[in-house]
C-alpha cells in the first residue's frame, strides 16, 4: 500500500486534521482518500513515499 508524506502550509502546526496527528507540519497516511481530502480542502501537499529510508528522511524534520 503506498505512503503518502502530508505537508501542511505551517511548518510549526503540531495537531490533529480530519483524524491525522501532525508533527512539525507533517504526516504519513496510507489512505489514499484521507490524502485526497487534506489536499483538496485544506491545500496540503501530498507526496508519494517510495521507500522506508525516504519515509526515516521525511519524518526527521526540516
Amino acid at each position: 500500500m503506498p505512503k503518502y508524506l502530508i505537508i501542511t502550509r505551517s511548518w510549526i502546526y503540531n495537531g490533529v486534521t480530519e483524524g491525522v496527528l501532525f508533527q512539525n507540519g507533517r504526516a504519513i497516511v496510507e489512505d489514499e482518500f484521507i490524502k485526497n481530502l487534506l489536499v483538496v480542502n485544506y491545500g496540503y501537499i501530498a507526496e508519494l513515499i517510495k521507500d522506508e529510508a525516504e519515509k526515516k528522511q521525511f519524518c526527521s524534520g526540516r
